[in-house]
């Protein structure tokens, strides 16, 4: 989120993707921006019970806080493989909406890409939401940011996004959900969108939610109720502009 260490109202449970190994439906997946991934190996193996990675298919993600005014830089990330835009709404740490919000917005809906939302601070969620105008209706999630430095995670933050017609996600990890949130499991019935970055071989990356291994907190990353996005690196320069990259369970999107 050039965020540093994010619910869906469906039930959890096991997330069933399209085998790999079936060459004209992934042929066909890999056209439409949907990769199948392989085989979990020792180095990305699942929790127990879990669906193996070959089970999911992944889509790339781009989530930035930065103004973006070139149509042509959309156009050139769809190029490339990405589905999906994760725009900071607000100016960075405030609650006022940001002025790109909705150019943004369009710019990547003309690119093909499917968009979402987040704020810095998950407080301002109100706003962040009344920043995407019309685009509210189109948006696949916002995310609640909970992390280093922001306020703990309420219900009311939840059923206030349902209550705007959006579908709400949580943004955290494993080393900052426990600061902030101690040990609850309340939330896990919200869909999870983790971190877990570390630098990566961009030429030859493939999305892939499950890498690297999901680990177990609050609720989620076990048999039934996996993470739907993994932000796997920070801060990446793409075509001139800073972004961070992120896979996403296809299925999870609209």
């Amino acid at each position: 989120m050039g965020i540093q260490t994010r619910v869906s109202t469906r039930a959890p449970g096991r997330r069933v993707g399209v085998k790999a190994g079936v060459g004209i439906l992934a042929a066909a997946l890999v056209l439409a921006g949907v990769a199948t991934v392989a085989p979990a190996s020792a180095e990305t193996a699942t929790p127990d019970g879990a669906a193996e990675a070959s089970d999911i298919p992944s889509v790339k993600a781009i989530d930035s806080d930065q103004v973006i005014t070139d149509p042509a830089w959309f156009a050139a990330a769809y190029a490339e493989g990405f589905r999906l835009y994760i725009l900071a709404t607000t100016n960075w740490g405030t609650c006022t909406p940001a002025a790109h919000t909705q150019p943004q917005l369009q710019m990547a809906l003309d690119a093909g890409l499917k968009v979402a939302a987040y704020t810095r601070d998950p407080a301002c969620w109100q706003a962040g939401i009344a920043a995407t105008g019309p685009y509210s209706t189109v948006l696949q999630f916002f995310a609640l940011d909970i992390e280093t430095g922001s306020p703990p995670l309420t219900r009311d933050m939840i059923t206030g996004v349902q209550d705007l017609g959006v579908r709400p996600v949580i943004y955290s990890g494993a080393a900052m959900w426990p600061l902030l949130m101690g040990d609850t499991t309340e939330f896990s019935d919200v869909a999870l969108w983790d971190t877990a970055a570390g630098p990566l071989d961009f030429p030859s990356w493939t999305p892939d939610v499950l890498a690297p291994e999901p680990v177990p907190y609050g609720g989620w990353n076990d048999s039934g109720n996996l993470r739907i996005g993994v932000q796997q690196e920070f801060e990446r320069t793409l075509n001139g502009v800073r972004v961070d990259l992120n896979s996403f369970d296809a299925a999870f999107l609209y």
